[in-house]
């Protein structure tokens, strides 16, 4: 299915009734990155809710510099502007608001259930079928500036990704055994991020780390997690108030990691 570009916008503008998101929605054939063009938007002081939406992209980020498979006609790659009026060791917590919003939508398209894995990928049956990557933009002022890139895996089919990651993906096409259709799976997914970043600019992270720990299979098990070059080893335990995985030391002591290489029964998660 290919995009019908003014019309997808404006059809989704009139359709989505969101608080902070989709008043300006950009729809572009092929870029280099959705992320990288909301952040030049952002330095030319676009409004909050700016959304870009590509049908391919050539330069598509995961995160640790990973790239991401973006292919015509398959995926959904957009990227999201927010200008949330938080403290920079807060921020962690919108890559939560994310995750949450994706598996809804995920699971709200797909005949089987979906896991957070923490912080920015989304599995099915063991594979990705989705990928967050939230970058800040440097700004002198409050608010910040931060852009949310989401990657869907939809409609590629058994054989099309890469070598190096046929074992490791999947779509919802697979899953499903039929295509989705990619404009509904943006406007659930836009209304999702906006019901949950209202929430949590108004009542706080509370809500949105339960949520989280719903949507995953993580806690009470054991992990290694590699931070540069030192791996610690425990059993993950919570999200913390800051976005943070908890995990409880063979000392009995607790430590807390942002980010890391996660390892589970001796199988490598990047996070």
């Amino acid at each position: 299915m290919n995009y019908d570009y003014e019309p997808g916008a404006k059809n989704l503008k009139q359709n989505l009734n969101c608080i902070h998101i989709g008043a300006n929605i950009v729809f572009l054939p092929k870029i280099d990155s959705t992320n990288n063009l909301a952040k030049e938007y952002a330095k030319s002081n676009a409004p909050e809710g700016l959304v870009i939406v590509a049908d391919s992209q050539t330069g598509g980020r995961g995160r640790m510099g990973k790239s991401w498979h973006s292919p015509p006609k398959t995926g959904v790659y957009l990227s999201i502007l927010l200008k949330p009026p938080l403290k920079t060791d807060q921020l962690s917590l919108i890559t939560l608001v994310a995750g949450v919003s994706a598996i809804e939508t995920i699971n709200e398209f797909s005949h089987q259930s979906a896991n957070l894995k923490w912080p920015n990928d989304i599995l099915i049956n063991g594979k990705k079928v989705c990928g967050l990557l939230c970058e800040m933009i440097p700004n002198k002022e409050n608010p910040c500036f931060l852009v949310i890139g989401i990657g869907i895996n939809a409609n590629q089919v058994a054989g099309q990704f890469p070598e190096d990651l046929n074992k490791t993906a999947t779509s919802l096409r697979i899953i499903n055994g039929s295509p989705t259709n990619r404009l509904d799976v943006i406007q659930s997914l836009l209304k999702n991020i906006d019901r949950e970043y209202h929430g949590f600019l108004t009542d706080g992270g509370n809500s949105v780390i339960k949520k989280w720990g719903f949507h995953s299979n993580l806690f009470g098990k054991r992990v290694s997690i590699q931070h540069g070059s030192t791996i610690t080893t425990g059993t993950a335990m919570r999200i913390d108030s800051l976005g943070r995985l908890v995990l409880l030391l063979d000392n009995q002591h607790e430590e807390a990691f942002d980010s890391g290489e996660i390892s589970l029964n001796k199988n490598y998660f990047e996070i």
